[in-house]
């Protein structure tokens, strides 16, 4: 690397001395300089010196980094949904695996989302729940009277639009009054409504292995299967929501946090009580065995006489 000193046209002696001193120039705040005293006691300065390799890599960065479009995209444009959706495949499955392992050291939201929450992976989590819970929903009632030969099958294709009102709405209408809730009592503006619609959309995703297993017929295992199922996806919730309620009331935001956790609860069990239990068959008596096998006329009945003759018994 070649001396500075000799890049300006000054040669150095080894009896010179070199003094690096950081003084304010004029317009400049710590500057550097370099005093160069020769062996006749001048000292020169010098206060401009060539760029390093360091400076343009610098230089590059600072020139870039007003490319970076930083405006925000209006709410009703459809630049502002599609970077909701603009997300790796890795980073969904990442957050899949988040969402049900929930640690009590991390938020999902803090450790998952940051500050790039998603709506493609809810979006996708809810269709597949949505289908998940109808068939097997269809099944439970299928597998429960399968051994009653009067029983005949017909698909109860109206639960998939109940499933999709019940989970469609719950992830994406229900974070809106929880975010009301942020706004009016003043805390979590770090918190979006696409943030807790991200967290709500990753939490339910656990539902979906369970209602595979909810086809096993033994109904204390069913109702143990749906309390983990809760436990975990409510600990995600808990866990995620507690920074934005923290810098309220203590009994405020336990308050508020346990009457989500209470209507989180609710939902699950509505889905087991409506889907996963079997539908009772209630069989309509048979048309050929209730009407008699012949006409038994007894001979004190009177029958309409429409020519008005009138008929005496033994043909008399």
């Amino acid at each position: 690397m070649s001396d500075p000193v000799q890049d300006f046209g000054f040669q150095t002696s080894p009896n010179e001395k070199e003094l690096w001193e950081p003084t304010a120039q004029s317009g400049v705040t710590d500057a550097a300089t370099l005093n160069v005293e020769n062996d006749e006691g001048d000292m020169h300065t010098f206060t401009q010196f060539p760029d390093s390799a360091i400076d343009d890599e610098n230089a590059e960065t600072s020139d870039t980094s007003g490319l970076i479009d930083k405006k925000e995209n209006p709410i009703w444009s459809f630049a502002f949904y599609q970077k909701l959706f603009d997300v790796d495949t890795n980073i969904v499955l990442n957050r899949i695996m988040g969402s049900m392992i929930p640690l009590p050291s991390k938020s999902f939201k803090s450790a998952y989302i940051g500050g790039r929450p998603d709506l493609y992976g809810p979006f996708w989590i809810c269709a597949t729940l949505v289908l998940v819970v109808g068939v097997c929903g269809n099944l439970t009632t299928l597998l429960t009277h399968y051994s009653d030969e009067k029983y005949h099958y017909t698909p109860q294709f109206e639960r998939l639009s109940v499933a999709a009102i019940i989970v469609y709405s719950y992830t994406f209408v229900w974070p809106l009054l929880v975010r009301a809730i942020l706004w009016w009592r003043k805390t979590a503006s770090g918190f979006s409504v696409a943030d807790i619609m991200c967290i709500y959309g990753y939490s339910i995703f656990i539902f979906i292995p369970v209602s595979f297993l909810l086809l096993i017929p033994v109904p204390w295992l069913d109702w143990l299967l749906t309390a983990l199922a809760i436990s975990v996806s409510g600990a995600v919730l808990l866990l995620s929501l507690w920074p934005a309620f923290r810098d309220d009331s203590r009994q405020i935001a336990v308050v508020v946090l346990l009457v989500l956790f209470a209507c989180h609860a609710a939902m699950a069990v509505g889905l087991q009580l409506y889907f996963f239990t079997p539908l009772s068959i209630s069989y309509a008596p048979n048309a050929t065995e209730s009407a008699p096998s012949k006409l038994n006329l007894d001979h004190s009945t009177s029958l309409p006489n429409p020519t008005g003759r009138s008929f005496e018994k033994n043909g008399q």
